[in-house]
């Protein structure tokens, strides 16, 4: 009997959460990683505008009196109303009457069972208790454009590899940072610049799956994603995971690399430090950024490294490191040298160990500090001016050794 009451008043909130009024209309925006830019009627605007940014989609309009302070402006509303306080960080919350906001100090003044208490505004978010009436007005209604912080996204990009294929898993983090219930339709995802998530309490998270999924869009330099044309309600001060179109793709290649600076007075044995590059072709358009990476193991994701994408296009091939090689070892040792100033002549010697139960491929680039002249050695060959790239593949529980010579001039 206990469990039944549990579950009837987290019904109960989530539908006070969700519920908006029915006289409020969707709103339509291009929404970004900072700011939207939302297109809606002037009566009421649903958002606070960023101050200048108001723009009247009609010749002729009537004067549009808004608040100038965005950060506080859905608390001025409620003055004189009863109202719930939630804390941003803490499980702390308050219900009582808004009686004063004080923007010097900037507190406000609650009544709590008939004892007033002071509060800073930056630590609680305000839920309205009381619906608040509109004041009717002669003035028309006509469209307006306007940008505001409250309404903005996050990408949330995911490699996730499994055998010999890899899931390209991207979604969206809606953040509404306002205290009203909001609802979007015929909106676009903009992707402008990387931007830091925005954190709300986790009790306030919702996850809406889309079953008509767009596609990410290149046009005119920039980047965006329709959400459709149905409905995406959005709870006051919470963040809405929205799915977007993900893809697999088949790993061409996966190679153990090293990388390895030398000079004309490096002396003696210098240890390899490989890591894991996975090699894959991306089947579509997707979001640029930093993408978790993720190794499956049954039902578990394994944590990999997180890299940044900066070209993620049909038909691109992409090199991904996702973690240091736990396979191959290594190292590099200069066996001779004619001159320890350039010009010289050099012969090195590369010793590869496979720890593994299979084949493994691998890849080790010498970055000298001169200009190759001759190359001779039958596992190398010139990456560029002044590199080598030793590359093969090594049985399973085996070392191998491969020795070359270089002539290097200034």
């Amino acid at each position: 009997m206990k469990k039944l009451s549990t579950d009837f008043y987290i019904t109960a909130f989530l539908a006070v959460v969700m519920i908006r009024p029915a006289f409020a209309e969707p709103i339509s925006a291009v929404i970004g990683l900072e700011n939207s830019q939302i297109v809606e009627n002037n009566q009421p605007l649903s958002l606070t505008p960023n101050i200048g940014t108001l723009i009247p989609l009609s010749d002729a309009f009537s004067p549009i009196t808004f608040l100038q302070s965005a950060n506080n402006a859905n608390w001025f509303d409620e003055v004189g109303k009863k109202i719930r306080v939630e804390h941003k960080q803490r499980d702390l919350n308050y219900t009582g009457l808004l009686t004063k906001i004080d923007q010097d100090t900037g507190n406000f003044s609650l009544l709590v069972h008939e004892r007033p208490t002071t509060l800073p505004i930056s630590d609680f978010y305000i839920i309205p208790l009381e619906q608040t009436d509109k004041p009717t007005d002669v003035m028309a209604s006509f469209p307006v454009s306007y940008q505001t912080g409250q309404l903005s996204w996050t990408p949330q990009l995911s490699l996730i590899f499994d055998n010999d294929r890899v899931l390209v898993s991207q979604q969206a983090l809606l953040h509404n940072n306002s205290n009203t219930n909001i609802e979007i339709q015929d909106s676009l995802l903009h992707y402008s610049r990387s931007s830091s998530p925005r954190l709300f309490k986790a009790e306030r998270n919702t996850l809406a799956m889309s079953t008509a999924q767009q596609d990410v869009n290149y046009q005119d330099n920039e980047i965006s994603l329709s959400l459709g044309h149905h409905l995406i309600a959005i709870a006051p001060y919470s963040n809405t995971l929205y799915a977007l179109p993900s893809n697999h793709s088949k790993i061409d290649k996966q190679t153990h690399t090293a990388n390895v600076y030398t000079h004309q007075n490096s002396s003696g044995r210098t240890d390899l430090d490989f890591n894991n590059k996975v090699t894959f072709t991306l089947k579509k358009d997707g979001l640029p950024g930093q993408y978790r990476t993720f190794w499956k193991r049954n039902n578990l994701l394994i944590p990999g490294n997180t890299v940044t994408l900066n070209t993620v296009r049909a038909d691109y091939p992409l090199n991904i490191v996702t973690n240091k090689s736990q396979d191959i070892t290594g190292y590099l040792t200069l066996k001779s040298a004619s001159s320890q100033k350039l010009p010289s002549t050099q012969v090195w010697e590369v010793t590869i160990e496979n720890h593994a139960n299979k084949a493994q491929s691998y890849s080790v680039e010498q970055n000298t500090n001169g200009i190759i002249e001759v190359l001779e050695g039958s596992n190398a060959a010139k990456a560029n001016a002044n590199s080598i790239i030793v590359a093969g593949k090594i049985k399973a529980n085996s070392k191998k050794t491969i020795t070359y010579k270089i002539e290097l001039k200034n």
